[in-house]
């Protein structure tokens, strides 16, 4: 702490030089210390010092430089006071930097004629140093400073030449441990383009013409042992081939010449890396050659693949693809894009030998690369990063194959399943599914919405298709006829059915082509062996939450196909026999995952259900549907007492009879003899009401899980039925409100929101407001809020709001609720002011969510809106918010300007400040009074941080002067403003901020 405080003064300066100094009390590494420090106050503090004082100083520094340039121990501190004279030179001007610059090619000249790598090795780091603090200067800085230094670029970038044609034909000179040093010198000095494009200073071609050597050297440099050289080599070759790098003085025939001489080196090393008995062949090598190859394609596709293409760019792309053939992983990440951006030049005009052939290869080698380690056995067993593995397939490899897909059309699906069928281990199977599955999308489109020319291409690819998945169901069938063994009895003999890792990923590939099964005829001969194979599935752990996934996007696409009453009824036996009796984790992610995939099981048979035309049949089906799940339920109830039940799998259970009631949306709920039915989801709902009232009451609904899942079934049972649900109306609210009331759980008011908008509907009398119809279902509706307000301030008013944010956060979303769709309710509630002072209070919390469901409550009833506001509804009724707002207003107008400049989220600036707008407009002068008070006070937000009393006057003026409604439309104006003020307050603008409002 004592030297961070020691940095900041002037006593730094001469501390820093004596750290540096060449002395035996300074080992290394405070040397470099004193660097450092020394750095940061250049960096910093430059323009501080004295005028006379900065040519010692600088002389000091070039004094230590020398002496720990001798020193090997030393090396980083020298560095760093590179870094140093670069600062120290850029600061001082174009004058001063150019002589850093000339310094440096006189150490490089000395360490040449001496042959003294430490001469060079300062040369080097100088010239790097000085380029890459040019670049970090603002604008203006770097350009006159660029156009000074521009002009000796050549003669600067013959160091690093030097550095380079000294290794060149495997020489091991000295200098050659200094070619990462020469590169990123000669590249920093490129990249100092004064026109701030980003682009390189040369581009290749004149590079080729003034230092040949270096990109000879750097092409050499690609083959080089260190990782760190060839790294660099790839990254100046990354750069100098760009499109940015370009430039209008240059001669296309010398562009033309350098970038074949690049090609025929790339593919030089290419050979030694395909050629694995080379000792230079290595992945570092093949990588960087597709680095470099990406960067060529980039600079032009349709040079490089176009039907005029030279043979040196064809034979890039054979080395291209010969690499991603012969060498691993990585190599296929790096040489990815080029394969991307030779599909990109438009087939009519791109050579023959970039189209389907290549990408006939490529598809094969993709398969590779897709294959799962020869000794994977597990996930966590693996050396392999699972993630790693998973992005690499389902990023990289997926669109890889999408272009080869587009390239060879139905030849894709012919050489992946022929790849299938002559698959000899369950690792190339998988592979080869998950090819399948990639390119799912493209075919859906190809198939269900072909071309005129298209057409027969189509018809091979769905013939194929009906194939492929005509074999996955006699897969199914077997598997299903072996009974519990299931796919153990055929891992064997079938592919489908070798691993648990093929049959999960077989899942997923048959739910990818769920809209093809609904949408086509061949499609719709394949469904039922496809959901024989997915019926088997769900009894394998490892690919239950694919399998399950896949038969709810078949039960969705196929849902008409499937709802005659003998079908629902096998596919509701073979669930039964097939879902687990609890959740089902997936632990190839290494974690719990909070969702039970039993869940979409449920949800397509739900699907297949509701589209059954009979609605009494459908609920029959339905009731069956949820009869074996309340069964698992009063199972987990049947524990002694609450701390000795299975609360996580009783809430997983009440949970999935929610899933089950989701999708009953009848259409039509006429019968046979066309009398209107039951609601199915109601039939449901009642069906397992003895189990849910048994839940509604004590101790159940004192868990958090319980009522959490009790709440979700109530409110899909009330969003799928609608007014329908009015029998169990009454029941569902006192059951809410009890346990609401006797533990305080913010999921019921939840769902007595949700009931609130349900029952409500437009007031034919009063356009623009809704209102519950009903006398008697309106007074539960008023009673209910009440008695949950009243429990909901007691609570939030014995513990801080910060505490309880979840219940603050659903007692206001309940209140704005109503407010829209109940608003004569709630005016005439006396749960109303209750409900204002708590959310004025929420209001000066820094939490989010409590903070927007508060704002959105108080704006409601402040500002019905235009429509509602003149309706009798509002007219009679806000008299109680007036009466409020008389009593509280300057505390709600002061909290939110406080809570504004303060506490509040940034999301939240804007909506408070249309908070204070609305209230300003409802309430004019007294409004204006009450900013006045609130930003008049000295310590106005806070008495840690005061605002500047001359913007709290500013902002006083402009926010009580009269604002014009044509100008202001809306107030968005004055809102900017307000918006503007709290940015001010919180130290994110400056006060000029302002300024402009006052124009």
């Amino acid at each position: 702490e004592f030297l961070v405080q020691h940095a900041s003064t002037d006593a730094a300066w001469s501390t820093s030089l004596a750290l540096v100094a060449d002395d035996p009390a300074n080992p290394p590494d405070v040397q470099y210390f004193g660097a450092n420090m020394m750095y940061g106050k250049v960096k910093g503090d430059w323009g501080k010092l004295p005028e006379a004082h900065r040519g010692p100083f600088v002389q000091a520094v070039s004094g230590a430089l020398t002496a720990l340039a001798q020193k090997p121990t030393s090396v980083l501190a020298a560095r760093r006071l590179c870094m140093v004279m670069a600062a120290t030179s850029v600061r001082s001007g174009g004058e001063a930097t150019d002589a850093l610059v000339q310094q440096a090619l006189d150490f490089a000249q000395q360490g040449f004629a001496s042959g003294a790598v430490e001469g060079v090795t300062l040369a080097l780091e100088i010239q790097a140093a000085v380029a890459d603090e040019v670049n970090d200067q603002r604008y203006d800085v770097k350009t006159a400073l660029a156009c000074a230094l521009v002009p000796r670029i050549v003669e600067v970038l013959a160091t690093s030449e030097r550095v380079l044609e000294a290794s060149v034909g495997g020489n091991q000179s000295s200098l050659a441990s200094l070619r990462s040093a020469a590169l990123h010198a000669a590249l920093a000095w490129l990249r100092m383009d004064s026109g701030g494009g980003g682009g390189c200073v040369l581009s290749l071609g004149q590079l080729g013409q003034s230092r040949r050597g270096l990109v000879v050297g750097a092409l050499e440099a690609l083959a080089a042992d260190d990782a760190a050289v060839a790294d660099a080599a790839a990254e100046f070759f990354v750069a100098v081939v760009s499109p940015a790098a370009q430039s209008w003085q240059s001669n296309p025939a010398e562009e033309t010449a350098a970038i074949v001489g690049v090609c025929r080196g790339l593919i030089a090393h290419g050979e030694r890396a395909v050629a694995l008995n080379d000792p230079c062949a290595s992945e570092d090598l093949a990588r960087n050659v597709c680095v470099v190859a990406v960067a060529l394609c980039e600079r032009d596709a349709d040079v490089a693949a176009g039907i005029d293409a030279s043979p040196e760019f064809l034979g890039l792309m054979e080395c291209v693809l010969r690499l991603v053939e012969t060498r691993e992983r990585p190599v296929m990440e790096a040489a990815a894009d080029y394969f991307l951006m030779l599909n990109t030049v438009p087939t009519s005009t791109r050579h023959p030998s970039a189209g389907a052939p290549l990408f006939t290869r490529l598809a094969s080698s993709c398969l590779k690369h897709a294959e799962l380690p020869a000794d994977f056995t597990s996930w966590e067993e693996a050396d392999e990063d699972r993630d790693t593995f998973v992005r690499f397939r389902e990023q990289i490899l997926a669109d890889l194959l999408g272009n080869c897909q587009a390239q060879m059309r139905s030849g894709y699906l012919r050489e992946v399943g022929t790849a299938l069928m002559e698959s000899t281990s369950w690792r190339r199977a998988e592979a080869c599914v998950f090819a399948m599955r990639a390119v799912a999308s493209y075919l859906r489109r190809d198939i269900l919405e072909p071309t005129q020319e298209g057409s027969a291409e189509a018809e091979q690819s769905s013939a194929m298709l009906e194939q492929l998945l005509g074999t996955i169901g006699e897969a199914g069938r077997a598997a299903s006829a072996a009974g519990e063994a299931g796919f153990a009895a055929i891992a064997g003999s079938n592919a489908f059915g070798s691993h648990p890792l093929v049959v999960e990923s077989t899942a997923r590939m048959i739910g990818a082509y769920a809209p093809w099964l609904g949408g086509t005829p061949r499609g719709h001969a394949r469904l039922e062996t496809v959901l024989v194979y997915l019926l088997c599935a769900l009894r394998v752990p490892a690919a239950f939450r694919q399998a399950s996934h896949a038969f709810r996007s078949v039960c969705a696409r196929c849902a008409k196909r499937l709802h005659d009453a003998n079908t629902v009824s096998s596919l509701l036996d073979s669930i039964t026999n097939a879902l687990p009796a609890a959740p089902v984790i997936d632990g190839s992610e290494g974690k719990k995952d909070e969702e039970d995939d039993r869940s979409a099981v449920i949800e397509g048979i739900a699907r297949v259900i509701a589209s059954m035309p009979d609605p009494t049949a459908g609920a029959d089906f339905a009731k069956r549907l949820v009869a074996p799940i309340a069964a698992r339920a009063q199972g987990h109830m049947s524990a002694a007492n609450l701390a000795q039940a299975r609360l996580d799998l009783l809430g997983a259970e009440v949970r999935l009879m929610a899933a089950a009631v989701r999708f009953l949306e009848f259409s039509n709920l006429a019968n046979s003899r066309g009398a209107v039915v039951e609601h199915p989801a109601v039939a449901v709902l009642s069906a397992a009401w003895p189990t849910l009232s048994a839940l509604n009451a004590e101790p159940w609904r004192s868990s958090p899980e319980v009522v959490d899942a009790l709440c979700e079934v109530y409110t899909r049972s009330l969003l799928c039925a609608k007014a329908m649900a009015a029998p169990l109306l009454p029941h569902l609210l006192e059951a809410l409100r009890d346990a609401f009331v006797a533990h305080r759980h913010p999921s019921c008011l939840d769902a007595i929101a949700v009931a609130a908008e349900v029952f409500s509907a437009a007031d034919p009398a009063q356009p623009g407001v809704s209102r519950v119809h009903d006398p008697a279902v309106a007074s539960e509706f008023g009673a209910v809020l009440l008695a949950c307000t009243q429990a909901a301030h007691a609570a939030l008013s014995q513990v801080p709001i910060a505490e309880q944010t979840e219940l603050a956060r659903a007692t206001f979303e309940l209140a704005h609720k109503y407010a829209l769709f109940a608003p004569d309710i709630l005016l005439a509630s006396p749960a109303l002011q209750p409900a204002m002072n708590m959310a004025c209070a929420a209001i000066g919390t820094n939490q989010k969510f409590v903070v927007r469901s508060a704002l959105g409550m108080m704006s409601a009833l402040i500002v019905p809106g235009e429509k509602a506001g003149i309706t009798a509804t509002w007219q009679n009724g806000r008299a109680a918010v007036d009466g409020w707002a008389a009593g509280r207003g300057e505390a709600l107008v002061r909290a939110a300007l406080r809570a504004g400049g303060d506490t509040c989220p940034r999301e939240m600036l804007r909506p408070m400040a249309q908070l204070l707008h609305a209230v300003r407009g409802r309430y004019a002068q007294a409004a204006d009074a009450w900013i006045v008070s609130a930003v008049g006070a000295p310590d106005f937000p806070s008495q840690s941080q005061p605002c500047d009393e001359d913007v709290r006057r500013v902002f006083c003026e402009l926010a009580t002067r009269a604002v014009n409604p044509q100008v202001d439309a809306g107030g968005r104006r004055w809102i900017a403003m307000v918006v503007d003020f709290f940015q001010i307050c919180l130290k994110e603008a400056d006060k000029d901020a302002l300024v402009a409002h006052q124009m």
